[in-house]
């Protein structure tokens, strides 16, 4: 039944005392969020940390979400706003490898016999270059981009979650890829 509905009619019914909402909302985002904050902080148990505390602060101020604004870009705008202000309290970006950040209790993806060894090297090669050109991206950039390109929210819904007009975002977007372009210039080729 809580399948059909919307994210915001879901997040109506919780607001009107359903429990069950809140589990529902907490499985239709909680990978969605993990990725972005993972991709933000680089740090498997801080990303872990700061999705518990986004879906508290969901909890916590239910009441305080108006439907006027899409449910995705509320929860999106807690989750950047808590990321941000971790972000202030390291006074760093941690240069840790995602793939060293892997709890030992998540299966593993087996390696398949019979790939191809060339394409596999140059499939980690890209993988790499990609996440070191992210890693090269100033802040604002960075933010713009895995939100646009890697969680697909639109630019009115990354205005609303960053709380910038929307010339800035779409520059900002546009600059990220430009800069991406150019950092990648090796991969992609002229």
């Amino acid at each position: 039944m809580l399948k059909s509905l919307s994210d915001e009619e879901v997040m109506l019914k919780l607001q009107a005392g359903d429990m069950e909402c809140y589990d529902e909302l907490v499985r239709r985002f909680k990978d969605r969020l993990y990725a972005f904050i993972l991709r933000m902080v680089r740090n498997g148990q801080t990303a872990e940390d700061l999705l518990q505390e986004t879906f508290m602060r969901l909890y916590v101020h239910r009441m305080s979400y108006r439907t006027i604004a899409k449910f995705s870009t509320w929860i999106y705008t807690i989750a950047a706003n808590l990321v941000r202000s971790h972000m202030r309290k390291q006074n760093r970006m941690p240069l840790q490898d995602l793939e060293t950040d892997r709890d030992d209790d998540k299966p593993r993806e087996l390696r398949d016999p019979k790939r191809d060894v060339d394409l596999e090297v140059a499939g980690k090669m890209t993988v790499e270059a990609v996440r070191a050109a992210m890693e090269k991206l100033p802040e604002e950039f960075r933010e713009v981009i895995l939100l646009r390109e890697m969680q697909e929210l639109s630019y009115e819904e990354i205005v609303e979650v960053l709380g910038v007009p929307l010339g800035t975002v779409k520059s900002r977007v546009n600059r990220a890829r430009g800069r991406l372009r150019q950092l990648l210039a090796d991969y992609v080729g002229d």
